[in-house]
């Protein structure tokens, strides 16, 4: 039950600005409806950003099918079927210095296919998170702090 609690907490936060790194893209902030495919985090979140890939911290090894790889990368080379794929969920953690940390860790065939078409950004939504959430996702192997 704790467990549920917990993801209900997470998925019902939501970010009110913008990090710093996002704050020269915000003319890339596209709205989309609510049609568009959601996961638990990201549901409540309309605004999808244009991250930079160089930011986004992937802690956990993928597990990747070869196939949906090349599949998606088929599917973004087309310029009228990229909006067909749906943007990742990203964790934005603000440090205690105010350094924003931007960590994935699902989307990993859609991070995979971006990486491998050298693609500077990926669209995502951000869900804002502690290093609390963070701690959940990782245990121990979760930073103590974030500068």
């Amino acid at each position: 039950m704790e467990f549920i609690s917990q993801f209900i907490r997470l998925a019902s936060r939501r970010g009110n600005g913008f990090g710093p790194i996002l704050q020269r893209n915000r003319s890339s902030i596209v709205q989309k409806d609510s049609t568009m495919d959601t996961t638990i985090h990201s549901a409540g979140i309309a605004e999808i950003h244009m991250v930079p890939m160089s930011v986004i911290q992937r802690p956990i090894p993928s597990v990747l099918d070869e196939k949906k790889v090349q599949s998606l990368m088929e599917t973004i080379k087309g310029e009228s079927s990229e909006d067909e794929v749906p943007p990742i969920d990203l964790l934005w953690i603000t440090g205690d210095e105010g350094g924003d940390y931007y960590f994935s860790f699902g989307g990993c065939h859609r991070f995979e296919a971006y990486k491998r078409l050298q693609r500077p950004e990926i669209k995502a939504k951000l869900v804002k998170s502690t290093l609390g959430d963070l701690y959940h996702y990782m245990g121990s192997s979760a930073p103590k702090y974030l500068a």
